[in-house]
């Protein structure tokens, strides 16, 4: 009856993390993009293009941006990949989460601790660990493996979603619950977007924390939900 109990409550909780990861997302892309240089902390083909045309146009102090970016990304990945354990998925996601925590945590101590960090050589550290913590949130989203749900790219999700909705459009197919959550998670990212831009005019100090309260929140749920046996990874 317990474990029964347990897989009820466990399509649960992931979805209640996914929200919560994407909510961080959006607003740090946000955050990033007006403070840090335009560049995406979360977004790498954003970032890609702006470094490609930064380096097309001349302007290597711009691309400096968005390269820390990627570096920063591509660093977390890996982080990220080499503290997957291969067998107990929870323990996994609740390491990465903890470590990523400690990225967007070190980001919140530089931001309040040094002078209008933005405008100042800080602005790389603050990139570089801002990006390192999304790319370790982007093996957490996988591990979770959420069909069309990566909780920091929405681009495939939206042409999942504009597919299924032609369909019913076109010929009466009701939409699968993948595509319902789909809708969820990307409306999710949208708000988080519209708080943020709310925000930042006026309450840039409490935008730079949500990401970090966001992705605690997740790791105190993930944490309750390791009470009970692993599960493997496939």
């Amino acid at each position: 009856m317990a474990d029964a109990t347990s897989s009820r409550r466990r399509p649960v909780r992931m979805e209640a993390i996914l929200t919560l990861l994407t909510f961080a997302s959006s607003i740090t892309d946000v955050l990033s993009f007006l403070t840090l240089g335009n560049a995406f902390t979360s977004g790498m083909t954003g970032n890609t293009a702006l470094l490609g045309l930064a380096v097309g146009q001349g302007q290597i102090f711009a691309a400096s941006y968005p390269a820390s970016a990627l570096a920063g990304f591509l660093l977390g990945v890996t982080l990220g990949r080499l503290l997957s354990p291969p067998v107990d998925r929870r323990a996994g996601n609740a390491t990465l989460l903890g470590v990523e925590s400690l990225c967007l945590g070190a980001f919140c101590i530089v931001w309040f601790g040094f002078e209008h960090p933005a405008a100042s050589e800080a602005i790389y550290v603050l990139i570089a660990l801002s990006a390192t913590g999304m790319g370790i949130q982007a093996v957490v989203a996988r591990r979770i493996n959420a069909p069309g749900i990566p909780t920091i790219v929405f681009t495939t999700t939206l042409t999942t979603i504009c597919t299924a909705v032609t369909d019913v459009v076109a010929h009466g197919v009701p939409l699968s619950r993948d595509t319902k959550r789909q809708i969820g998670i990307f409306s999710v990212y949208l708000v988080g977007a519209t708080v943020a831009g709310a925000l930042a005019s006026r309450h840039l100090g409490l935008l730079t924390l949500l990401p970090l309260i966001a992705v605690v929140a997740a790791l105190a749920i993930e944490y309750r939900g390791n009470s009970g046996p692993g599960e493997a990874v496939t």
